[in-house]
């Protein structure tokens, strides 16, 4: 009797049940008449995404230009410097701009329509590619001619993006086209913001970058009113500076030149020293 005593008493107790009255908690559910929040995508819709853009037309002459409209943005580089493929990237779509491995494929001045999720719409100009030696000196002659009539007539110009490869930094070509547009201030409109755009940063050590764009802005000729000029960093495989590039854009065409940089102007120039990038770029002009 004692040992079964004792085997009861080593005996594991048993749970104890909830005091009467008092219920275990019920999982908490959304009070009616409040749905669950929409999905983070849905909430942050991007109002600077191109919802739609178009070719609007082609000019290999002067006078077959179409009539100025509305502000214009003019981008002008080398041939091979990836024009065709920054601005297929710029819009998010990659058959707007035909690219080509064969440099100086672009003959005439094309006009593109992009139309932004908040409503605003950019006019968006391809110049032809200069610096590629294997065209006929009259046609290279004519080219040159109806790039400088367009950038030193067309009134409604309201930006040049010179394209410079990062690997190579600016040449002589790119420098006569900066001199050129500082002396067509003459002409009578506003004055024309020139943007510095260092292509191909993929390609270029992650830690160098930001030495390759200092460099770019202190070789080019310095403003009107003897500041450094800005240069940004783009690659169409990673799509770094984008939205920097589109920052600049609205600046110029919808506030016009001088107006003042914003945070997100500043935080995303930050961001493109800093911002992961690997990849190869499409050779286009």
């Amino acid at each position: 009797m004692t040992a079964r005593r004792a085997q009861k008493a080593q005996a594991a107790p048993k749970a104890q049940a909830a005091p009467k009255g008092h219920a275990a908690p019920k999982a908490q559910v959304a009070p009616k008449g409040h749905a669950a929040p929409p999905a983070r995508a849905e909430r942050q819709l991007d109002p600077f995404q191109i919802v739609d853009s178009s070719f609007v037309a082609g000019a290999g002459t002067l006078s077959s230009l179409p009539s100025p409209a509305s502000a214009e943005v003019a981008f002008a580089g080398r041939s091979n410097v990836g024009k065709s493929s920054l601005i297929n990237t710029l819009v998010e779509r990659k058959g707007l701009v035909r690219t080509s491995s064969n440099p100086g494929s672009t003959r005439q001045i094309n006009f593109y329509e992009a139309r932004a999720r908040d409503g605003a719409v950019f006019h968006l100009v391809d110049l032809p590619g200069y610096g590629f030696t294997h065209r006929s000196k009259s046609e290279k002659a004519a080219w040159a001619s109806l790039i400088e009539a367009y950038l030193r007539g067309r009134v409604t110009l309201a930006a040049v993006l010179l394209l410079v490869d990062a690997r190579r930094g600016l040449e002589e070509d790119d420098l006569e086209l900066v001199r050129f547009i500082e002396a067509s201030r003459d002409v009578a409109r506003r004055p024309v913001e020139l943007l510095l755009v260092a292509t191909k940063v993929d390609k270029v050590p992650r830690s160098s970058v930001r030495r390759a764009l200092d460099q770019l802005a202190s070789a080019a000729p310095r403003t009107a009113e003897g500041a450094l000029r800005r240069a940004v960093g783009f690659s169409s495989i990673t799509g770094e500076g984008r939205r920097d590039l589109w920052l600049a854009i609205r600046r110029a065409t919808l506030f016009g030149v001088g107006a003042p940089e914003t945070r997100s102007d500043a935080q995303e120039t930050r961001s493109d020293a800093t911002a992961p990038s690997n990849g190869e770029t499409a050779e286009d002009g």
